[in-house]
């Protein structure tokens, strides 16, 4: 067993293997209503992100604070770039290859750019039993067959 911080896994112990379907599929329904959530509340309220770095500003304008130090920032005295917010830049979601079959063979190098992305929780969440979102099929590449190793070469 992992490292038990503070007796956690006496106080709170794993769920039985029959509900992780259920708590991967309400995850995946959360996840999607936070980020339904913060779209709407993106309509009312003004949010701005830097279009040089990933700072993000809640509020009609973006601050004066010349802390923005990414690539040729010395050219705009560490000014921010203010633009409007998009869900990606305040909830932003960590991408993974998607694995067909968690328990075979590892991904291979050669053949990444046959391999879909998901987000890290819709991923994890995925593996344990969830049905995928219409709206991440596509990016997973669910249609596309994985040649081997020596065929990959042959593909256009």
């Amino acid at each position: 067993m992992d490292i038990d911080t503070h007796e956690a896994f006496k106080r709170y112990p794993p769920p039985p293997l029959s509900d992780i379907p259920r708590i991967a599929q309400e995850t995946v329904d959360a996840y999607e209503v936070v980020r339904w959530g913060v779209r709407k509340l993106m309509r009312k309220y003004a949010v701005k992100a830097c279009g040089y770095c990933s700072e993000v500003h809640v509020g009609p304008w973006g601050h004066n604070a010349k802390l923005c130090g990414e690539f040729k920032h010395q050219w705009r005295d560490g000014k921010h770039g203010w633009q409007d917010a998009t869900v990606e830049e305040v909830i932003p979601p960590n991408y993974v290859y998607h694995l067909r079959d968690p328990k075979g063979p590892p991904l291979r190098n050669a053949l990444k750019r046959f391999y879909g992305k998901a987000p890290a929780v819709v991923e994890a969440c995925l593996q344990a039993g969830a049905k995928v979102p219409d709206k991440y099929k596509p990016m997973m590449r669910l249609d596309i067959v994985i040649p081997d190793s020596d065929e990959s070469r042959l593909v256009a």
